[in-house]
């Protein structure tokens, strides 16, 4: 590059880690006008960029450039002509105004009346599972609103925030017609463009004119553990008569083989109990709560934890949790929630709580045949199937083997085929994947384990792609190696579930849409990684690789781009703002900046082959950072 492209080129990443370091600042800093200058600046390079470089040659550039405009202006408009605030309405109570962030009182356009307001509960529960308000405006129409259900009046949107112990709720105002009209005309013009951009990119390749042509193999296994022996037990006919019994746990409908197969895993972090499968070990550990309660099977992870507990080994019992007073031992360890000691006892907390209901019988309820609530017998027996044979575990050990498999090819210097492999590892993931979305009735995206499971199958399939390419065997072995642990990532979140209902504002169809696009995209981005240690090492192929990793780059971006697009739409439908420059929402920004910085022609890193390379590696630090180092920052997003 010449000295000029070296000196925007280093000034677009500072600008770029400037904007992520941000997240490590007091909040304030973002309605600083330091802050709207740095964004002005961007907004006027970027306007020179599209002038200099005579843009609108190109059309679909110069879309997703005047997109990126359009959302930098609409913020601007957004902070100088919006209104925000809060409405707290008691029932019957009649009001024209809300209160704004700094305690100002702001006028409505009509008065407005709570005709009534309803907590809706998961059956079976006492946790909320939507909030809803009705109104009525001065002028008689009626305002319905919920979470993920916007209310208006006239061009100002409520949002249902909270509610107060006496019946009353607490909403949201938003008033911004201008600033949202052009941020939403931005996200639509980066949708355009970005089909745009992807089809001129790849209409010629020759990835449309290629059949795939596979089969399916998909075996089972089941494998099973035990952690303690000489345990109470019932009969093997009662428990596998209870297996295909409905329950109501969580607010879900699901048999009693899954309730208990997540209850098992929760406690003792196994899948089963000294040979008793969970159905058994569920229906003794209800029968038999004195013999139990003196058996060591809660699994306490922590070692700090166990020793300030004076406990040996990592099961104990119910009986070690108290002493000779009948105190409960973690409750008098525990400092206020401050410290790794106090997190540790609050994991156990959990397991606690959860077997107290359990013996109390408040933690799940067996459906009777004529309840409302039951679902298909096809649902419930396929669902029972999955739990019993795990497919997460099949799929892991089949992936496990296919590196081994390519190592050893690459050892012995045997020319393997490995598309056929891989493609039937990555149809069973689909499989597996899709047969979970099947039987949880929603796609699986809520926690980490479903994440890690879904970014695995996405870059088994890359790898398919990569061998379907005859890419480098070894490129092909570390993106199976990627996705391997990926799954064992997967798997080790099974043995440690989450066991509590979404809150209200993630029962929402965003969700899905949302998380999918930002996962695939990081499935994307992140294989530019092994291709790009790939090119290090082999520099014969060093060219041919950074052109391949350019080019996963397009679809890696534009998904990331739409991921951030539908993540703000359904903040704005929740929350009432599109954009809170939350640690989460920052980084995936960088991410997205720092990817697109290759894919600019004025700096040519295609033809710096090497310096390319390493610039993805550094790249894929901002993933990293998006995912994982938001939890150790105060963020919404916080996988904690």
């Amino acid at each position: 590059m010449r000295r000029t492209e070296v000196i925007i080129f280093v000034s677009a990443i500072l600008v770029t880690l400037m904007i992520g370091l941000s997240s490590l600042l007091p909040t304030d800093i973002y309605s600083s006008a330091g802050w709207k200058v740095l964004w002005i600046v961007i907004a006027a390079a970027m306007t020179i960029g599209i002038i200099m470089g005579r843009l609108w040659r190109n059309w679909t550039a110069f879309i997703m450039h005047i997109s990126f405009l359009c959302m930098i202006a609409g913020g601007f408009c957004n902070s100088l002509f919006s209104r925000q605030g809060t409405l707290h309405l008691l029932p019957s109570q009649t009001v024209d105004y809300f209160i704004s962030s700094d305690g100002k009182r702001l006028q409505l356009p009509e008065s407005v009346t709570l005709l009534s307001f309803a907590l809706e509960y998961y059956p079976g529960m006492n946790f909320p599972k939507d909030f809803k308000s009705e109104l009525i405006s001065s002028s008689g129409d009626s305002i319905h609103i919920s979470m993920n259900h916007i209310g208006q009046l006239d061009n100002y949107r409520l949002y249902q925030t909270s509610y107060d112990e006496q019946g009353g709720t607490v909403l949201t105002v938003s008033y911004d017609p201008i600033g949202m009209t052009i941020t939403y005309t931005g996200f639509l013009l980066f949708a355009i463009s970005g089909i745009l951009w992807l089809g001129k990119t790849y209409w010629k390749s020759r990835f449309r004119k290629k059949n795939i042509s596979t089969c399916i193999i998909f075996f089972c296994v089941y494998i099973g553990t035990g952690t303690v022996s000489a345990v109470p037990a019932v009969e093997t006919r009662l428990a596998d008569s209870l297996a295909s019994r409905q329950v109501l746990f969580n607010g879900e409908t699901v048999s009693y083989t899954k309730f208990t197969d997540r209850l098992t895993y929760k406690l003792t972090g196994q899948g089963s109990v000294s040979g008793l499968s969970p159905e058994a070990f569920i229906a003794s550990l209800i029968k038999y709560k004195e013999e139990w309660s003196k058996v060591p099977f809660i699994m306490i992870k922590s070692e700090r934890l166990r020793k300030a507990m004076n406990i040996e080994g990592k099961y104990a019992s119910v009986a070690d949790f108290y002493d000779e007073h009948g105190d409960y031992i973690p409750g008098l360890l525990y400092q206020g929630g401050s410290g790794a000691l106090d997190k540790d006892i609050l994991i156990l907390d959990e397991k606690v709580a959860l077997l107290i209901d359990l013996w109390d019988g408040n933690l799940f309820t067996p459906l009777k045949s004529h309840s409302r609530n039951l679902r298909s017998n096809f649902s419930i027996k396929s669902e029972i199937f999955y739990y019993r044979i795990n497919p997460l575990r099949i799929l892991f050990i089949s992936a496990i083997l296919s590196v081994a498999l390519i190592l050893l090819s690459l050892i012995f210097k045997r020319n393997l085929h490995l598309f056929p492999l891989i493609a039937i590892i990555g149809i069973g993931g689909i499989i597996a994947y899709v047969w979970l979305w099947y039987i949880s009735g929603s796609v699986p995206l809520a926690n980490t384990g479903d994440i890690m499971e879904f970014v695995g199958v996405c870059i088994i399939l890359l790898s398919g792609m990569m061998a379907w390419r005859k890419e480098s065997t070894l490129l092909v072995a570390l993106g199976m190696a990627s996705a391997s642990f990926l799954l064992l990532v997967a798997l080790l979140g099974m043995k440690d579930p989450v066991l509590s209902p979404i809150m209200p504002v993630l029962a929402s169809p965003w969700l899905s849409v949302h998380v999918s696009l930002v996962m695939l995209s990081y499935s994307i981005l992140g294989f530019t990684l092994p291709i790009a240690i790939c090119a290090i090492v082999l520099p014969a192929r060093r060219k041919e690789l950074v052109s391949l990793a350019l080019k996963l780059l397009a679809p890696g971006i534009f998904l990331l781009g739409m991921g951030i697009i539908t993540g703000a739409m359904w903040a704005n439908v929740s929350w009432g703002r599109y954009w809170a420059w939350d640690p989460k929402e920052t980084w995936s920004l960088v991410t997205l900046l720092l990817y697109s910085i290759p894919l600019h022609k004025y700096f040519k890193l295609q033809g710096i082959p090497l310096f390319c390379s390493i610039y993805l590696i550094f790249a894929f630090t901002s993933v990293i950072m998006t995912y994982f180092g938001v939890n150790l920052l105060p963020s919404l997003h916080a996988y904690n």
